[in-house]
């Protein structure tokens, strides 16, 4: 059996195991809730043409609208990410869920601008955590040769397929009903995934190994006998104590992988938010529709899921390091043709997949990356930090977007200056010394 990859901790009892049908259907549900963080994230940028034709407001209050939710995803991120590696996984994903379903009940019957943005930055704070949470679920219940995979799957497919769900349920709902529908649905699909993470989904056994709480053994032994496993008859040699506290990632081992990984990760983020948000007001800012936009939008999210498939099946064959790269540079490619192509609905379509096609893979490898980089006991901590300092940075995105366009700039103009940052993100991941070179602990 393959051993773990590097960064990995050799405490996970599930390393060296097979896959079972009860892990296959935990991955699922992190499938599930990556494609409810992609509704969710998205579903602002569907209603934005037509919420701003009803309320009458100009891109600069929109782009502030967009990156509301941004705001919220750092602050989740950052400030409560790393309650995961004190209260355990299966609590603060429950707790998410209920945030994100608040905030997107809250939005359904938003009046003004100013309870709208109020709204979208609560439901920013259960993304923010529930995208730490979705890797962290991939990464502990999937065994050492199948974790690259699972991680990059998750991350790949899940939030295009909830942009594609997204994107072609609120065409359908534009040309029927009003905005509000759309918000409504996110908030019934979060109160089904409540109901199924509360039955199906058992604690962490690594992180109940790790924690070493009072009947550790006793809950790691339940939690392997839920997912079909033996149980243990003693506990793996303690971690050190001083190696899972939060200051640890900021210490030599781990503070240069730290500090580039955070670099990368919001010159990727301020470019995807940029271009997720903006795609559907940009088509209709060039004679389209609404429900247009929303279907150019739904169909680069299904050419991302078939990009997410793609690089996910190279996850375990290539380099993540240098896959991310080419997926980067590729994005910024296609970003660049999608400010410049001219407003024909088939080239938007053409420019819009081929970004959704290489922004999941960039989202894939980078997202393994990050699993498998921080040791089990700062995992939580680790990629809260990464994300929710790439949020904050990337809430500017939308932001200066609107800016950018309020001040007359075309979408070529803005479309260029955008890609320039994968290109920067891509030099930095590419040279990312690995996991094995650095002193994290294992």
């Amino acid at each position: 059996m393959s051993a773990p990859p590097p960064g990995i901790t050799s405490q996970n009892p599930l390393d060296n195991a097979p896959m079972r049908v009860r892990q296959i259907l935990i991955l699922m549900i992190a499938l599930l809730l990556s494609a409810l963080d992609g509704y969710d994230a998205m579903s602002m940028a569907f209603v934005a043409p037509a919420l701003a034709t009803e309320w009458g407001i100009g891109k600069s209050l929109t782009g502030l609208l967009l990156s509301s939710s941004l705001v919220g995803m750092a602050i989740g991120a950052v400030g409560l990410s790393p309650l995961a590696d004190k209260y355990g996984r299966r609590a603060v994903v429950l707790g998410a869920l209920v945030v994100m379903t608040l905030g997107t009940a809250f939005s359904a019957v938003a009046p003004s601008v100013p309870f709208l943005a109020a709204a979208r930055l609560l439901t920013g704070i259960g993304i923010g955590v529930m995208v730490a949470m979705t890797t962290l679920l991939s990464a502990e219940f999937s065994n050492a040769k199948r974790r690259p995979l699972a991680v990059a799957a998750i991350a790949t497919i899940g939030f295009p397929l909830g942009g594609v769900i997204g994107g072609l349920g609120a065409s359908a709902i534009l040309k029927t009903a009003t905005w509000h529908l759309v918000f409504w649905a996110g908030s019934i699909a979060g109160l089904v995934l409540i109901a199924l993470v509360f039955v199906a989904l058992p604690e962490s056994p690594v992180y109940l190994i790790v924690r070493r709480s009072h009947g550790a053994l006793e809950r790691a032994n339940g939690a392997l006998s839920r997912l079909g496993h033996s149980a243990l008859s003693e506990l793996p040699a303690a971690v050190d104590r001083q190696q899972i506290r939060y200051r640890a990632l900021f210490e030599p081992g781990l503070r240069p992988i730290v500090l580039r990984l955070t670099i990368t990760a919001t010159l990727i983020a301020t470019t995807a938010y940029f271009s997720i948000n903006w795609l559907p007001t940009m088509v209709v800012d060039a004679g389209f529709t609404p429900a247009q936009g929303s279907l150019v939008s739904a169909q680069s999210g299904l050419i991302g899921f078939i990009g997410g498939v793609i690089f996910a099946a190279f996850a375990g064959r290539f380099p993540p390091t240098k896959v991310a790269a080419v997926a980067m540079t590729s994005g910024a490619l296609a970003l660049a043709a999608l400010g410049l192509v001219p407003p024909a609905l088939q080239y938007f379509v053409l420019a819009a997949g081929a970004l959704g096609f290489c922004m999941a893979g960039t989202t894939g490898m980078f997202y393994t990356l990050l699993a498998t980089t921080f040791p089990a006991g700062l995992r939580a901590s680790g990629m809260g930090f990464v994300m929710g300092i790439m949020r904050i940075a990337s809430a500017a995105g939308p932001a200066l977007a609107g800016f950018m366009f309020a001040q007359g700039m075309t979408r070529a103009g803005v479309s260029l200056i955008f890609a320039i940052g994968p290109v920067i993100a891509a030099i930095l991941i590419a040279t990312l010394p690995t996991a094995s070179n650095n002193t994290n602990p294992r």
